[in-house]
């Protein structure tokens, strides 16, 4: 096959659009995310990561639908945003979503991003592949009161034969579903530590390199949570740069506060290289916001 011509090439370059963050005080610093990329969200639980796709998800649903309340900036880029947001969950139930949400957002966020958007509750299943006590297994909330996507009920109560490949396969299905919306996979997590009950690391790995083309393919966006320090992500060769881009949350305790940082991960490698902006992160009445504070080189990530 000959190469591309010049001119071709800068034309499907010129076709890249990018999503807004949708985070105050980060829009306007960075270009935002090319559609057709899968991002990695980043930090240890307490470093701002889940307010982070909150507000995101919400300012989003925001600009898509009600302009008006959203700064002219992200309001004006609207046309690239999906209308709504399909959030897959794993571990935790849908109605422990809606309550960190409502936490977090302000009731017009809150209202502005449960209308238009779908929770994959695949918590029940992801439960049962567990060895978890019979006693604390049927104190959590029944089969019968949790929707669970992918799964056919089993009326004679027969032993499932539910295995993590299949559950996988799961995932992948209802992320092929949601190919025209952004898509939100709570999360990595979870899977990891999937592998201490059997589900093989290349399974895991192999999910997240499907999910990557699929996405390239679909021209949306889809983010990856990850609850792991930032550091030891960034060291791990399996999972660093394995996505397009990364956002990275770090915390660190000053007396009575937390002090917040997040940084802004390549996109196509180029950024690597780069000095990096470090943003000053803070969660208040109406979830994350971000501040750019200093420039860092690669050596001091």
């Amino acid at each position: 096959m000959a190469p591309e011509s010049t001119p071709e090439a800068k034309s499907i370059s010129s076709g890249v659009s990018y999503i807004p963050f949708g985070i105050p005080g980060l829009d306007g610093q960075v270009r935002g995310v090319p559609t057709g990329s899968t991002v990695l969200l980043a930090g240890a639980a307490d470093a701002g990561g889940d307010a982070f796709t909150y507000t995101s998800l919400a300012t989003l649903m925001l600009a898509k639908h009600r302009p008006e309340m959203v700064p002219n900036g992200i309001a004006r880029r609207s046309e690239t945003i999906p209308d709504s947001v399909t959030y897959i969950t794993l571990s935790h139930d849908r109605e422990h979503v809606y309550s960190e949400l409502d936490a977090v957002l302000d009731g017009y966020q809150f209202e502005a991003l449960t209308e238009h958007m779908t929770v994959a509750d695949f918590s029940q299943r992801y439960m049962e592949l567990l060895p978890v006590p019979d006693a604390l297994f049927d104190a959590r909330r029944s089969a019968d009161d949790i929707e669970q996507p992918g799964a056919e009920p089993d009326p004679s109560s027969e032993p499932s034969d539910e295995t993590f490949e299949k559950f996988l396969e799961s995932l992948g299905e209802q992320v092929t579903e949601a190919a025209d919306t952004l898509v939100v996979v709570d999360s990595l997590t979870d899977l990891e530590r999937a592998t201490e009950f059997g589900l093989p690391k290349n399974r895991e790995v192999a999910f997240l390199m499907g999910l990557r083309e699929a996405v390239v393919n679909w021209g949306t966006v889809a983010f990856v949570k990850l609850d792991r320090p930032a550091a030891a992500v960034r060291s791990d060769e399996l999972i660093h740069g394995l996505l397009h881009g990364s956002v990275y949350f770090y915390s660190n305790d000053k007396g009575f506060e937390t002090y917040r940082t997040m940084r802004v991960g390549s996109f196509g490698g180029a950024l690597d290289t780069e000095r990096q902006t470090v943003f000053e992160s803070r969660i208040g009445p109406t979830g994350f916001r971000a501040k750019a504070t200093k420039k860092i080189g690669p050596s001091n990530w």
